[in-house]
């Protein structure tokens, strides 16, 4: 395809958009609310970015229908008829597919482009977009909706090319039922959210299973079943106060369930009795009203391993299954009703890692330091190189060549975790020290595309300058995201991919911001109704000059 080169210093549109997940098609719609020319890609067939992807089998959400959705649409709040009160995946990726209809987006999209590269031109101060059908484009800004976890990790396991089987991702897994398990041999690796919803699934149909475990997760009830109609009759009855009422919590939504007493006001009967009833109630990581404290993360803690002990029936395998070895909320907790229960059938088996690691695959199956394991098939439940790693995957130069890789080649540095300094104009929604995926995904789209675009309005009404964070805000927000992780219980001694433990040689960064939905949102807009005093505002290129930078 011929590269089409408009003049020197013009764009072919003002916003590009990349991804069509949650923040992606809200993002196209805003974009042409504000009457900006928008061009969006998408590496997929379809819109729904990480649903779209994860079609596993079991793969769900962990997060209420009544919270993950828009709410920016009353129409689409009204029009939209959840049959699950924590929706598969298939239903969501309907439902965000329905969305970009109606806000007709669909047009804007090119699916099957992966974006290769997005180059800052300092003598236009435009973006220059490259994609993988050889076409390049160039805009005002830039939008990467590209998500937290959609750069599948690859196995760091000896062999993994060597195994004679079939091997299936839960990351990207094949469309239209093509997986065929029935009688085979199956062995799944990781345990993660992924793993959790998948190992009940596969041994449903499959001869023999054998869950090969690194690090034991929480595991607690979900919240699946029918809607109830009365909840959801009072979100249409003013979604707009229930858009508001999220963005004044601290995870984004409202919850469900949450204990009424506080944990330091309570004898040891009532403890226990409160955190039975928040067992019983779906609630259990909310039991009290004082639940982040280390002495109540501790009593729910130890009242959920007991819990999962008891529902499986071989003591090895439950002692196993329970993890020691950090508190509940130290990395992402997972949810199933079925899991457990699922290791009591004889045809199912835990492999602990810790006690006999993988020493490598080999043709015939997988070989750890106690056995060889003949296997037909093997799924890797393995996760992502998450929150940076998406960013990675796309070649991104800013100011004087620089690379986004060398930017945070010591981890993540942004401000309000959606801007990064040497990249002017360049947004990250979804990205590191943000409340990503400690919050409310759908409400977190809605809030920081609101602000990436409140942003450009601003930029437009003072003569579309460039801006970009300070690296003394940059440092603060590091500082801020640091401090508040200090005070989550097992955020910081516990090895997760929030922290990037599960990548060797990935940086060790606390990539997730724990302040609270509330705090965040205000900061955010406390630097936009005060002219962006913790960015620089970047004069726009004159011919023959530099571009030149002043605070805000």
């Amino acid at each position: 395809m011929m590269e089409h080169q408009p003049p020197t210093g013009q764009p072919d549109c003002d916003v590009v958009v990349v991804g069509s997940g949650f923040a992606g098609i809200y993002a196209l719609w805003q974009a042409r609310q504000r009457g900006l020319s928008v061009r969006g890609f998408e590496r997929g067939s379809d819109v729904g970015g990480t649903w779209y992807w994860n079609a596993y089998p079991g793969a769900r959400c962990d997060v209420e229908s009544y919270n993950y959705a828009y709410f920016f649409s009353d129409d689409i709040v009204r029009d939209w008829n959840w049959s699950d009160a924590c929706a598969g995946q298939a239903e969501i990726q309907r439902y965000l597919r329905f969305v970009a209809e109606r806000c007709e987006v669909v047009k804007d999209i090119a699916f099957n482009t992966q974006v290769l590269s997005a180059r800052f031109e300092e003598d236009t101060g435009l973006w220059s977009i490259r994609t993988s059908t050889g076409e390049t484009v160039r805009c005002r800004y830039a939008v990467l909706a590209i998500g937290a976890l959609s750069d599948p990790k690859a196995p760091d396991i000896p062999g993994v090319a060597d195994f004679a089987g079939e091997a299936y991702f839960t990351s990207s897994w094949p469309k239209h039922g093509t997986v065929d398990l029935h009688g085979k041999r199956v062995g799944v690796i990781g345990t993660g959210s992924s793993g959790v919803q998948v190992v009940p699934e596969i041994a449903k149909v499959a001869a023999e299973v054998y869950v090969f475990q690194r690090t034991a997760n929480y595991v607690t009830p979900t919240r699946a079943g029918p809607m109830d109609p009365k909840l959801v009759a009072a979100l249409r009855e003013d979604p707009q106060a229930v858009r508001r009422a999220f963005r004044e919590t601290y995870g984004g939504h409202v919850p469900q369930g949450m204990g009424d007493e506080r944990f330091l006001e309570l004898d040891a009967a009532g403890r226990e009795r409160a955190l039975q009833e928040a067992w019983d109630g779906n609630y259990i990581g909310l039991a009290f009203r004082d639940a982040y404290l280390p002495e109540a993360n501790a009593a729910i803690s130890d009242f959920i391993r007991g819990q999962m002990q008891a529902q499986v029936t071989d003591p090895w395998t439950a002692e196993h299954l329970v993890p020691w070895d950090h508190p509940y909320g130290g990395k992402r907790p997972c949810q199933s009703d079925v899991y457990l229960q699922t290791f009591n059938q004889p045809h199912v088996r835990l492999i602990a890692l810790p006690e006999t690691p993988i020493e490598q695959i080999v043709p015939e199956g997988i070989r750890t330091t106690a056995e060889t394991i003949p296997l037909d098939v093997i799924v890797y439940a393995t996760g992502f190189d998450a929150i940076s790693g998406p960013v990675f995957a796309i070649d991104i130069a800013g100011i004087g060549g620089c690379s986004m890789k060398d930017a945070w080649a010591d981890g993540p540095a942004n401000y309000l975790g959606t801007m990064v300094h040497g990249f002017p104009n360049l947004f990250l929604p979804s990205s590191a020290m943000s409340p990503s995926v400690l919050s409310n995904m759908a409400t977190l789209a809605e809030q920081q595309v609101d602000f990436i675009f409140d942003t450009v309005g601003w930029l437009d009404a003072h003569g579309r300058p460039r801006l970009q964070p300070s690296p003394a805000s940059q440092e603060h927000w590091r500082e801020e995201t640091l401090r508040f992780a200090q005070r989550r219980p097992g955020a910081l001694t516990t090895k997760s991919w929030y922290s990037g433990a599960n990548i060797p040689g990935k940086a060790r960064v606390f990539m997730v911001y724990c302040g609270g939905f509330k705090r965040y949102h205000e900061t955010c807009y406390r630097e936009l109704e005060n002219g962006f005093p913790g960015y620089e505002l970047m004069a726009s290129p004159q011919p023959g000059r530099g571009i030149q930078a002043h605070g805000g």
